[in-house]
């Protein structure tokens, strides 16, 4: 319970500071999982996200936060509208899950939906993550 009340401050703080930004904001700081329904339904979305919720540890372990983008406009993982400079997401036509890594770059591409282990297990395999769990275990 103390976890999912944590999880759910650190949301609403993150909101707050992602007004009006691009995804290159992000840049070696997260990794973006970037749901893509262009068709403006969000249904696949939605249930992508879900599949996604029950995953709170390995998400902020990752460094990964989600959007959802309908064509349009950018929404967060609690679904509410932000500002985002569209022109910054890649692949807009394309419906589906996008990986984007901290270095800015597409490092996965499937359509719905998802098994949330396989983004992790794709996560922990770059060397950048290597990198992160080597300097998270040193004493």
């Amino acid at each position: 319970m103390g976890q999912r009340l944590l999880f759910i401050l650190l949301l609403l703080l993150m909101n707050s500071t992602l007004l009006a930004q691009e995804l290159s904001n992000f840049r070696w700081k997260n990794r973006i999982l970037l749901l893509m329904e262009p068709g403006g339904d969000l249904t696949k979305g939605k249930d992508q996200l879900r599949l996604f919720s029950e995953f709170e540890q390995e998400i902020t372990d990752r460094d990964l936060i989600i959007f959802i983008f309908d064509g349009k406009i950018i929404r967060d993982s609690t679904l509410k509208k932000i500002a985002f400079d569209v022109q910054s997401i890649p692949n807009k036509d394309f419906q589906g899950v996008l990986l984007i890594g901290k270095d800015g770059g597409v490092k996965f591409k499937e359509q719905f939906l998802v098994d949330p282990a396989v983004v992790f297990e794709l996560i922990d395999s770059m060397p950048m993550r290597q990198r992160e769990i080597k300097i998270k275990n040193i004493p």
